[in-house]
């Protein structure tokens, strides 16, 4: 599979997700509140505080974030993200809803500066991530682009 991430893409997200660092609870909160909206089953799949369950969100996208430009250096990190998802009951199609409130929650962060460019270079961020893991849940592995 081709990257479609760019170098201008990750750059977007590494500045961006510095700039939402501050009220990276809010963000995260925002980010279950909208993915329980858009599925409500998954909710059973959290079994955790959800505050806790929202910093260790941000902590992760923080790792993945800032390994954004070399994908390889960050899977072990998302192998096992996705073989742990995998684990709880995670299926590929909730990536979509995932991702689907994850730039909603950016998109309420940011107001308008969240502008096509940022979110678009999100989405793709968002997508190489989770296919990724998606791979590594199914035991193919992180692929070598």
């Amino acid at each position: 599979m081709q990257n479609l991430l760019t170098r201008e893409d990750c750059r977007l997200v590494q500045a961006s997700f510095a700039e939402i660092a501050p009220i990276a609870s809010e963000v995260a909160a925002t980010f279950y509140r909208r993915l329980f909206e858009l599925n409500p089953s998954l909710v059973s799949l959290f079994k955790t505080d959800m505050q806790l369950q929202g910093v260790r969100l941000m902590e992760k996208l923080a790792v993945a974030v800032q390994g954004l430009e070399d994908l390889p250096s960050i899977a072990p990190l998302v192998g096992a993200l996705g073989r742990r998802h995998a684990g709880y009951g995670v299926q590929p199609d909730d990536y979509d809803v995932a991702g689907e409130a994850l730039l909603g929650a950016l998109g309420e962060a940011f107001g308008p500066a969240f502008n096509s460019e940022l979110r678009n270079a999100w989405s793709a961020a968002f997508r190489a991530l989770s296919t990724e893991m998606i791979r590594a849940s199914e035991g193919d592995g992180f692929s070598r682009r």
